[in-house]
């Protein structure tokens, strides 16, 4: 088949295509709108160590490379804390409600970025994502010392720099992406579906078709009135 014939049997067809690609539109629009949604609440920690204090008008000493340094292995272990088994099962007793710690630790991610940590937990609901970040928040504040040793005998530092803010876990921008993706799909589905029927209709249409089916050459041909090609 060459382009031609591509573009006539996407004519032929265009309705059904159309009508799968508005379909396709349609149901993930309503999918997007009135299906199950997730929230999630996001909050960032700042690590650090307490410097040295600085003698003879110093700005800089030997330890103060290794305090930058021991904030950051500081910040690592604490990511891995807080996605832990043992904080999700403070987190639970914090909730007063008997969650397994894998329910919890599953829908908590850290993203660390040097000496900072941002906390991103996810739930099916904002109000629960709201419990959830004020359950982290109050576990840092109590528990956090008993968890590392290192912030009682080096002078570590944990605190929340920026509160827990709680929103839908899909931005707009990924929603229409979203969006567009499945009319695509309806769209490559309704193309297939109509290449698909052209092959299985036994209908002449044309002259080249007419001569490979019957191996011969047309003598002559009769124009098709309106409406009927």
């Amino acid at each position: 088949m060459d382009l031609k014939e591509y573009g006539a049997v996407v004519r032929r067809y265009w309705k059904l295509i159309l009508g799968l690609t508005l379909a396709a539109l349609v149901a993930s629009t309503v999918f997007a709108l009135r299906g199950p949604a997730a929230y999630r609440a996001e909050y960032t920690l700042a690590v650090s160590v307490a410097p040295e204090p600085r003698t003879g008008g110093q700005y800089f000493t030997y330890s103060s490379y290794y305090e930058w340094i021991s904030s950051e292995y500081l910040a690592d272990d604490l990511s891995k804390l807080i996605e832990s088994d043992v904080f999700a099962e403070d987190v639970s007793a914090a909730l007063g409600e008997p969650f397994e710690p894998g329910s919890v630790s599953q829908v908590t991610r850290v993203r660390k970025t040097h000496r900072m940590l941002d906390v991103i937990i996810t739930a099916a609901s904002a109000e629960m994502a709201a419990r959830l970040a004020a359950a982290h928040e109050q576990v840092l504040n109590t528990r956090l010392p008993i968890y590392l040793a290192q912030l009682r005998a080096d002078g570590g530092q944990v605190k929340i720099i920026n509160r827990p803010r709680i929103g839908r876990a899909s931005s707009p921008a990924s929603l229409a992406a979203e969006l567009g993706l499945r009319t695509l799909v309806g769209l490559l589905a309704g193309i297939g579906t109509a290449f698909l029927l052209n092959y299985l209709d036994g209908t002449i249409r044309g002259r080249r078709e007419a001569e490979e089916l019957l191996g011969t050459s047309v003598l002559g041909e009769l124009p098709l009135g309106p409406g009927l090609a």
